[in-house]
């Protein structure tokens, strides 16, 4: 007899993009929808953090990202 191992389900908390840009460095954009909304994805302790932003501000954000690395 095994024992099953304990999986908890990732929780998703949406917060305000201000909110969510103070809070996390670490980030990915993506696109979950039809491309003129995306999306600000941040996990900490099996939690996922999103964001909605337009395609217009993710570019900015992701100029950002890359003026920084």
């Amino acid at each position: 007899m095994s024992i099953a191992q304990f999986k908890p389900k990732m929780r998703e908390i949406r917060l305000d993009t201000e909110d969510f840009e103070e809070r996390f460095a670490e980030y990915d954009i993506t696109s979950e929808f039809t491309g003129i909304i995306l999306t600000l994805v941040a996990i900490e302790d099996n939690v996922r953090y999103t964001s909605y932003v337009t395609a217009t501000y993710a570019e900015i954000l992701r100029k950002q990202k890359e003026a920084i690395a």
